[in-house]
């Protein structure tokens, strides 16, 4: 493109590309498969792709070679291919775009590595990346999703020095707003705008909504800025990982970061050409943008021989009501820090209303949080409450997991909700990796074997445990029969309850009702309580395995500062629909507000449903 790119950035918002990979793969690449090999294999597919972006909009289109450095090339046999795999996708790029568009160079991390190279080294391998894109016809070169500053900075001063062509430099950072480095995000970005970077940004790793509430900690960094989110975070379908966001959301939050001063807009996984041609739309509709930048359990010890033959450890009070008694269960997230204060204030308020159950979540959306099996120990002794422990194939190998069921049974803490867990951030593999070893159906197995007294391997474990284990249900997805066949698989392995993710209209709870009515082991139906607008849009758009209708959503537009009663009358009428027909209720209020959670258990009190 003739245009200079860093002047017309300067003057004007520009919006580029969405996904590579994740595109790649919905048009049938197997994830084993080394994606930017298809630049010489199957360059028509890439062509492809670029067209949709380019015709959705895109005037920055970057190249398939996001990981054709040489690390992760020799891994596939084909580091001696750098030089030509860069060159062509960057050639490929350069005809789909014309003198319509710019040609970013895709360029990111090294991987996953137990030693980090020296910078030196790190400098040499960018640089062999950004000549061969520079030679192909790139016009500006995108060091993206990179989570370590420390790999960051060398790559960055390598390719300025080594092209003389504008460089963007994006990190990726945590929901929460933290960076992999432990330094902050605005410190992050000015140290790239030291080492040359012309434009930097944040792209992956969180959805539309956790790159704008960085943004917001960023402040001016002294160069221009770049966002390119997720679509939202991913839902787990086998080993893919499927991405739900509303294009007209992802790109009205977009909009929101460009009010904060992002000038270079676009998006990373999970974003189609549609999340592009909304964003354009939208961008077009807009004024011309500004230059500016703007009681106690006792534990059970071993006091049996080897060879004697093992004998049960007691069984749980859930265990024992569970089918004979309507129950309601209500989730606690662990906090994110130390204080553990409010968490057992909230679980004295649940215990005293008189929940059957407290569920307590394990690192929900790949964020890390207090034990919960430490604090489920705690909220048990205090409060006297029955807890369930959510346990996660994601955080633990099978020795890890065997270890932890081993002490959740000798500690009196057998109820557990067996799954795998939300993946880690996209774009982290570098830092942070799922391990998976045990998986949901896995998981339930295990704790199948442990209870008839022996260990994955077989070897006698003195006791029997005796542990009452739950599985979760998910009626918000597409393919509603896979869950249900899901649901059988899991009863087979020994689940002995589910939990059901949150619903929000009486029309997906016939539907639930209809879908498991075969099912013989007690339903409890998930019920999130609604407290603001931007709140269930978040949850509609963003999170996975939740879908919150058009109507309940405009109640909680219309609902302005009343949103958090709205959203319990909401729930209410959602439960007092649904009692009749399930074992329970699963209550989960969101940010731990557990006076919610409490004006609902006492709503079914005082109208005779259910007795604490």
């Amino acid at each position: 493109m003739q245009r200079d790119f860093l002047q017309e950035l300067a003057r004007r918002r520009i919006v580029a590309d969405g996904a590579m990979g994740s595109r790649i793969h919905e048009k049938g690449v197997g994830a084993e498969s080394c994606y930017d090999e298809l630049n010489v294999t199957q360059p028509e597919l890439i062509i492809a792709i670029h067209d949709e972006y380019l015709r959705a909009g895109a005037e920055l289109i970057e190249t398939n070679t996001f990981g054709a450095n040489e690390l992760k090339l020799e891994r596939f046999g084909l580091a001696d291919k750098l030089h030509l795999i860069n060159r062509r996708g960057a050639e490929i790029a350069r005809t789909c775009a014309g003198d319509s568009a710019w040609v970013g160079g895709s360029m990111g991390p090294l991987g996953r590595l137990e030693d980090m190279p020296s910078p030196e080294r790190i400098g040499e391998m960018y640089t062999a990346q950004a000549l061969a894109l520079a030679e192909g016809g790139a016009d500006v070169m995108v060091l993206e999703t990179f989570s370590r500053l420390d790999m960051l900075l060398p790559a960055v001063t390598a390719v300025k020095r080594a092209t003389n062509l504008p460089v963007v430099a994006q990190m990726v950072f945590t929901s929460q707003g933290g960076s992999f480095s432990g330094k902050t995000p605005e410190e992050c970005l000015r140290a790239l705008v030291e080492a040359g970077a012309d434009v930097v940004g944040i792209n992956c790793g969180t959805g539309p909504l956790g790159v704008l509430e960085t943004l917001r900690r960023v402040g001016d960094p002294g160069a221009l800025l770049s966002v390119f989110p997720n679509s939202g975070y991913p839902e787990r379908s086998g080993d893919r990982l499927l991405y739900g966001s509303a294009p007209d959301y992802f790109a009205e939050t977009v909009m929101r970061c460009a009010e904060l001063g992002a000038r270079l807009l676009g998006g990373c996984c999970g974003t189609t050409p549609e999340h592009i041609a909304a964003l354009r739309r939208l961008l077009d509709a807009a004024e011309p943008a500004s230059t500016a930048t703007p009681k106690a359990t006792p534990r059970v010890g071993e006091s049996q021989t080897q060879d004697a033959a093992p004998r049960s450890l007691p069984p749980t009070l859930l265990s024992q009501k569970l089918g004979r008694k309507k129950m309601v269960l209500v989730e606690l997230d662990p906090p994110k820090h130390l204080d553990v204060s409010q968490a057992l204030e909230a679980a004295d308020a649940i215990a005293s209303a008189g929940a059957d159950a407290i569920t307590i979540a394990e690192n929900p959306l790949a964020v890390p949080r207090l034990s919960n099996t430490i604090l489920a120990g705690m909220i048990r002794r205090r409060t006297g409450c029955e807890v369930i422990v959510h346990l996660t194939g994601r955080d633990r190998n099978l020795i890890g997991m065997q270890a932890t069921l081993m002490g959740l049974a000798v500690d009196g803490l057998s109820n557990v909700l067996a799954v795998t867990g939300d993946p880690p951030p996209a774009g982290a593999d570098d830092v942070v990796k799922g391990v998976f070893d045990v998986r949901s159906f896995d998981l339930i197995s295990l704790t199948k074997t442990f209870n008839e007294g022996v260990n994955h391997h077989g070897d006698s474990m003195r006791l029997k445990a005796n542990f009452c284990t739950g599985a979760a249900y998910n009626p918000n997805t597409r393919n509603k029969a896979l869950q249900v066949r899901r649901m059988e698989r899991k009863i087979e392995c020994g689940a002995e309850y589910f939990l059901t993710q949150p619903v929000y209209t009486r029309e997906a709870i016939d539907e639930v009702r209809e879908l498991t009515a075969h099912i013989t082991v007690p339903i409890f139906l998930g019920i999130m309580p609604l407290v603001s607008s931007r709140n269930a849009e978040f949850l509609h758009n963003e999170f996975p395995g939740i879908s919150i209708p058009d109507d309940t959503r405009r109640r909680m537009r219309e609902a302005g500062d009343n949103g958090a009663a709205v959203g319990t009358e909401i729930a209410w009428e959602l439960m007092e629909y649904a009692w009749p027909h399930f074992s329970g209720i699963y209550i989960m209020p969101p940010f731990n507000r557990y006076a919610i959670a409490r004006d609902l258990m006492q709503r079914l009190h005082d109208g005779g449903y259910w007795t604490p």
